[in-house]
């Protein structure tokens, strides 16, 4: 088990949204950043985009802290990148997040890879070697494919888990720490090793267990808005109580193979947003780094770690033994290579909130040919999504029910079990999540798994027979991928009141591991 942070700051040189462009506050932002990082001696990391690293200021700001600072880029498109590459710019400004055009995944691949090599060139000319770790928003696995081959990049950061923020979205992955992407979808685990990029992603940002994931619930159309440990929001990275809490939960002794987090902030914000919140982590980071509860590791670090440690994606999980809105919720979210679940209780209440099924042949919609859609999205195969099949007040979910009394006093507790496994249960009912199948007991009569979703296009029900459900997802694109998920105890029932799973002997055992392919 390791306890990893990482200090990263990717770093712009152009802010179109500011009147001077960013000139005053960005440059300064940063050096603010790498301050605060030699006051404690740590390492991080810092990822150029393109418009930065050609920028001879930054290269000398970084280059004045030495190897306390490991570089790297950030691989958001910029109108001096396309250019440079040969190509036009379609954006209105130097960096434009709009529309998409920063995004890799809207060029056609030979476009990818002619901007991939334009960047990783410059940054050759300036440094003599080739950078070893990249981030970005989002990333398509063509594009890290293509980095690992011919640049042997060692470790990749994307995203956390969001549903349409700013023109992004990354929905049905690990949902906080890394693991080895598959070779047709950047955001699914591969399940064997034939069909994995051997580099670790590891995501950003540190989002809310509870929280961040139902923000705009019942709003599917909706972007959501943010929960994180990113230092300018008051609820989140801006609170000492919040910071505490999170540090408390993501790093206790029930992650499994790893706990990860990313701390640092975009110089977009610049320092007067984030200059109460940013030394205030770090205070409370390094009271925990040197009792020995969590380690500071860079970028390229932490994945040459998870390389020599794990040949193949390994069982992650994050629970949560409190709720710092003090609501009573408690939560655990798992994920093996082959899917990740989220469990969620309150006041007695007890349901998997989130199930998705990663299928290394299901391909991402950022195709070959490039997305023609500006909204970037990256998907796995839902079969309960608790935000987007939520709606008109039903809070979609697969929930224990029971014609017992409910005690709205008993707490979801979790263990772990092993290196690879956690256990919960509440009340009566327990969960086993194991690599590759979900054990869950429902000892009382009448107890079922009933299936709550509300009347949406994108429901992704088809058939159920006794040991299968048949299912058929769509994500932003026309095409719908058919795949399945099998019991090998207790049987789905659908009828006039609903679909459900009906336990044999007390038991219903799902089985995540088996091919999902209808």
């Amino acid at each position: 088990m390791k306890k990893i942070a990482s200090i990263i700051n990717f770093v712009r040189s152009v802010e179109p949204r500011d009147e001077n462009n960013g000139r005053t506050y960005l440059l300064p932002t940063l050096r603010e950043e790498l301050e605060l990082c030699k006051a404690y001696g740590w390492r991080s990391t810092l990822l150029f985009q393109y418009d930065a690293l050609i920028e001879r200021e930054y290269r000398a700001l970084a280059a004045e802290y030495g190897d306390a600072v490991e570089t790297g880029l950030w691989l958001e498109v910029v109108g001096p990148q396309a250019r440079d590459a040969g190509l036009l710019w379609r954006g209105e400004y130097v960096w434009d997040w709009r529309e998409g055009v920063n995004y890799l995944s809207t060029y056609p691949m030979e476009e990818r890879r002619r901007l991939l090599d334009t960047a990783f060139g410059r940054y050759y000319e300036f440094y003599g070697t080739y950078p070893k770790v990249v981030g970005c928003w989002s990333l398509d696995s063509g594009s890290v494919a293509y980095l690992k081959e011919k640049y042997d990049i060692t470790a990749v950061c994307i995203c956390k888990e969001q549903f349409g923020t700013d023109y992004t979205t990354l929905w049905g992955g690990v949902y906080n720490g890394g693991y080895y992407p598959s070779k047709k979808n950047l955001l699914c685990p591969a399940n064997s090793k034939s069909q994995q990029i051997d580099v670790p992603v590891f995501r950003m940002l540190g989002p809310d267990p509870i929280y961040q994931y139902d923000m705009g619930l019942g709003e599917p159309d909706r972007a959501q808005s943010v929960c994180t440990l990113e230092p300018v929001y008051a609820e989140g990275g801006g609170s000492e109580t919040w910071v505490e809490w999170y540090l408390c939960e993501n790093y206790n002794d029930k992650c499994l193979s790893h706990a990860y987090a990313q701390f640092g902030q975009e110089n977009s914000f610049g320092w007067e947003a984030i200059k109460n919140g940013l030394p205030m982590q770090f205070r409370l980071l390094n009271d925990k780094a040197k009792a020995g509860e969590i380690e500071i590791m860079t970028l390229g670090e932490a994945g040459e770690w998870y390389r020599k440690s794990y040949a193949l994606t390994a069982p992650v999980a994050m629970c949560t033994d409190s709720d710092w809105k003090k609501q009573g919720y408690r939560s655990v979210w798992y994920a093996s290579r082959f899917y990740r679940a989220n469990l969620l209780s309150q006041n007695g209440r007890l349901w998997l909130r989130d199930l998705q099924l990663f299928d290394d042949n299901y391909p991402s919609e950022c195709a070959d040919a490039g997305s023609a859609n500006p909204e970037t999205g990256s998907f796995n195969l839902p079969v309960t999504d608790g935000f987007r099949f939520s709606k008109n007040g039903i809070r979609a979910g697969i929930w224990f029910e029971t014609d017992a009394p409910i005690k709205k006093d008993a707490p979801l507790v979790s263990e772990a079990r092993g290196e690879d496994a956690i256990h919960a249960e509440q009340g009566p009912f327990t969960v086993d999540f194991l690599p590759e199948k979900i054990v869950c007991t429902l000892p009382e009569a009448g107890a079922v798994l009933r299936f709550r979703f509300a009347d949406l296009p994108w429901i992704p029900y088809r058939e159920a027979t006794e040991k299968t459900l048949k299912m058929a997802f769509r994500g932003f694109g026309e095409r719908e991928y058919p795949y399945a998920l099998t019991l090998s105890r207790g049987r789905f029932i659908r009828d006039e009141t609903g679909l459900f799973i009906s336990p044999e002997n007390g038991t219903v055992v799902m089985e995540t591991g088996r091919d999902p392919r209808a």
